[in-house]
């Protein structure tokens, strides 16, 4: 993996992600899942879990702030970077993926996880499903979707679902210049650039994005909030996707009350847009 970077970076950035990571796999119910790791094996584990359409390396710049002290592990979700694609997708399946990462990259020990946008909700379902390994959990800007919700956003999906593959580029520069948050929203120039690189391949047809664009066409078995004695955070933007009232959903219930942080000014892309704040306020969810 490159660690090339833009001119404008500054240096806690350069120094993150000239950090060279060990990079793996393992295989979950027929795919090979990758995954890149920092910090000791048998450290206590931080996983970090992307959002949809992302991929594993929007951590490189944050994960090697906690490798000092915790096992850090970031993987792809199959659909996404370098793991393989599924015909259909669950998050019980991703539950799965990330509970076999952190074992076989020796982070299952008192292990906390970080998910950004779906990584949060991919973080309840592994909560529910495996409890031995997550108990505490930070949620970054995940949008936590009701019955309601979930049946407005499949009534307006096309036909059919989704056409699987991205359309095709020439060259990797006429990728990048296409590259697109969404929703969009100021994000750090270096950072973005950096996630980008990594976020298109090369085929026989020319350069195409990682993701599989079918990966959210089934995703029916979203979790409203996490088992009453899981120890939650919730990190959001004050532009971000989360609203109050998913905030009263995913922290009902719970045995102590949930940490929540508001980002002012950041928007949805938490990870590249206030970076250096969104490790304070993992800073701090793990000091208490």
């Amino acid at each position: 993996m490159s660690t090339n970077v833009t001119a404008d970076a500054p240096e806690w950035f350069r120094a993150a992600v000239a950090t060279k990571p060990e990079h793996s796999s393992v295989t979950v119910h027929g795919a090979r899942i990758t995954y890149r790791c920092w910090g000791e094996p048998g450290s206590p584990g931080l996983l970090l879990v992307h959002g949809g359409a992302a991929h594993a390396g929007w951590w490189d710049h944050i994960a090697p702030r906690y490798a000092g002290e915790r096992r850090v592990v970031a993987l792809d979700l199959s659909g996404h970077g370098d793991s393989d694609w599924r015909d259909t997708y669950t998050l019980d399946t991703w539950a799965d993926e990330v509970t076999a990462v952190a074992h076989a990259a020796h982070a299952g020990d008192h292990a906390v996880l970080v998910g950004h946008s779906l990584g949060g909700l991919v973080g309840i379902r592994t909560s529910i499903a495996h409890p031995d390994l997550i108990t505490d959990l930070v949620l970054v800007d995940s949008r936590i979707l009701d019955a309601e919700m979930l049946d407005e956003i499949q009534r307006h999906q096309p036909e059919g679902g989704i056409p699987r593959r991205s359309k095709h580029y020439p060259s990797l520069d006429a990728a990048l210049e296409r590259f697109r948050l969404v929703p969009d929203h100021a994000s750090l120039d270096y950072a973005k650039d950096h996630v980008a690189r990594q976020s298109a391949v090369r085929d026989d047809d020319g350069w195409r994005w990682k993701f599989d664009r079918g990966f959210a066409d089934e995703l029916t078995d979203l979790p409203p909030h996490p088992p009453s004695d899981c120890r939650l955070g919730v990190v959001y933007g004050e532009h971000g996707v989360v609203t109050p009232a998913m905030i009263d959903i995913v922290t009902a219930g719970l045995d102590q009350p949930a940490r929540v942080v508001e980002l002012a000014g950041a928007g949805h892309h938490i990870p590249l847009e206030q970076p250096l704040a969104l490790m304070d306020a993992i800073d701090d969810f793990l000091r208490a």
